[in-house]
């Protein structure tokens, strides 16, 4: 299994909502995250998102999976059919490419210059 491209809109997470807070110096853009309405989790050495990439038949817009929140077995199990499909997604995956996979990709479609005298410089 190779490395992966993981994009998520934290917006899409139950309870997520961006807000102005003010500091003392600042006011900041902030996203915040009902911890409890959003399915995560907080342990001692941090706020837990469990999330889960399921693997699409088909690739769409360059992503091999979507990312969904994985809720925990006991509440998906409550849960009415309607509630489990209404589970958004948050966003897709996708494998990263080696920088040499890159290059190669960019040199295919690349033009040969035969004639080294008609150079533009």
């Amino acid at each position: 299994m190779g490395n992966y491209s993981i994009k998520a809109n934290l917006l899409k997470i139950k309870g997520a909502f961006v807000t102005n807070l003010k500091g003392k110096t600042a006011t900041r853009r902030c996203l915040v995250i009902d911890i409890d309405e959003s399915g995560m989790f907080l342990g001692e050495k941090g706020c837990y998102l469990n999330m889960a990439a399921i693997e699409m038949n088909e690739t769409r817009y360059g992503d091999t999976h979507v990312v969904k929140v994985s809720l925990a077995k006991d509440v998906v199990e409550k849960m009415t059919e309607e509630e489990r499909k209404a589970i958004p997604i948050l966003g897709g995956m996708h494998p990263l490419q080696s920088q040499a996979q890159q290059i190669q990709g960019q040199l295919d479609g690349a033009s040969v210059c035969e004639n080294m005298d008609d150079l533009p410089f």
